[in-house]
């Protein structure tokens, strides 16, 4: 049993190499020809675009693994299939279960070395992807997040964001500090809310404070007031606070932020949740796919195993994006919309392999 265990594991792992660097290199190969008129448009130099896309790495390998892991299991048991060595197996008294168990442990395997990545890696490399895609754009202010809040300067005036909707043209939370040339602060605009209106930022009301030297002189409270902030809301997506830039603690801790200041946090905590639900796809995968290597039999192999994890996986991205986009907008709990495709397509692939004969 041990040889043959040996002997499935180097199979499915030599596979399961190859779904992913295919996978990861179309990845690249389609990002590269979509972002290739930025770099040439902006002169960016070989050296930042390789950069640039070696730091968008391991954000694939998070998104494409699940994939290739259900490719890998509906090839790897299809070209066993082929020459008759699962039947061989079975025969000898040895279920499918304890036969495959080395892809479920594998399958386990990626997942924790997702969500480590989802925690520690993905989100500097995401930051890093980031800085040298607005250099390339040639977007030069400073965004810092600090205190689970955003902080940037343009030309004179440093600006304090909670919150950005860029899809929806909504700030909140928005501080605006205005500083002379020795940068003494003049003025402080303090906004709960501004949305974007007939080209400019308009806030329902605002206090502002003046000061002189460096001292308060007086306060005011201006309705339907303009905002100075010049972005446009399609600017401010390079500066929207990303979840993908934060690990699963700095999430949570933002959203605790932004309910105590009022302010609703579906989308992040959709987004919280999914930090947890990704990983166990893998496992998922693995159910999915060995019973439908089973039933392809003899006729299993690569062109079959291309096809069914296709069919599957698109299925499982189209239903995962539905249940998330009701999460987003506040229809269904953010603990469902992260979780409920996981359980669809596992009771799915737990009722399949139940009809397996063992």
């Amino acid at each position: 049993m041990k040889i043959l265990t040996r002997y499935i594991i180097k199979e499915f792992i030599k596979i399961l190499t190859l779904t992913l660097a295919g996978f990861i290199s179309l990845y690249l190969i389609i990002d590269i020809f979509e972002q290739i008129d930025n770099l040439i448009e902006h002169h960016a130099s070989f050296k930042d675009g390789l950069i640039f896309f070696l730091y968008k790495i391991p954000f694939i390998f998070y998104q494409v693994s699940p994939v290739a892991l259900l490719m890998a299991t509906l090839i790897a048991i299809g070209i066993l299939g082929r020459h008759s060595e699962v039947i061989a197996a079975m025969a000898s008294g040895v279920s499918v279960l304890r036969l495959f168990l080395p892809f479920f442990v594998l399958a386990a395997i990626i997942g924790i070395i997702n969500f480590i990545f989802s925690e520690s890696i993905i989100p500097y490399t995401n930051q890093q992807a980031t800085v040298i895609r607005q250099t390339m754009e040639g977007i030069n202010k400073k965004t810092i997040f600090a205190q689970d809040s955003i902080w940037f300067k343009d030309n004179a005036d440093i600006y304090n964001i909670s919150y950005i909707e860029p899809q929806n043209g909504v700030l909140k939370g928005l501080t605006v500090y205005r500083l002379d040339n020795n940068f003494n602060i003049i003025s402080r605009i303090d906004a709960k809310l501004a949305h974007w209106s007939k080209g400019a930022w308009i806030s329902p009301e605002s206090n502002v404070s003046r000061f002189q030297d460096g001292r308060l002189f007086d306060i005011s409270i201006i309705r339907n007031a303009i905002m100075p902030l010049t972005e446009k809301p399609e600017d401010l997506k390079n500066i929207e606070r990303l979840a993908d830039e934060m690990n699963f603690r700095e999430l949570r801790r933002y959203i605790k932020k932004l309910k105590q200041e009022g302010y609703a946090a579906a989308r992040y905590s959709v987004d919280l949740h999914s930090k947890i639900s990704f990983p166990i796809v893998s496992i998922i995968m693995v159910i999915l796919g060995i019973p439908f290597a089973l039933r392809s039999g003899r006729h299993g192999g690569i062109a079959v195993g291309v096809g069914i994890s296709v069919m599957i996986g698109f299925s499982y991205w189209v239903v995962f994006a539905i249940n998330t986009s009701l999460g987003y907008s506040g229809i269904i709990p953010p603990l469902i919309a992260a979780w409920l495709t996981n359980f669809i397509f596992a009771g799915v692939g737990v009722l399949i392999f139940s009809y397996i004969r063992q």
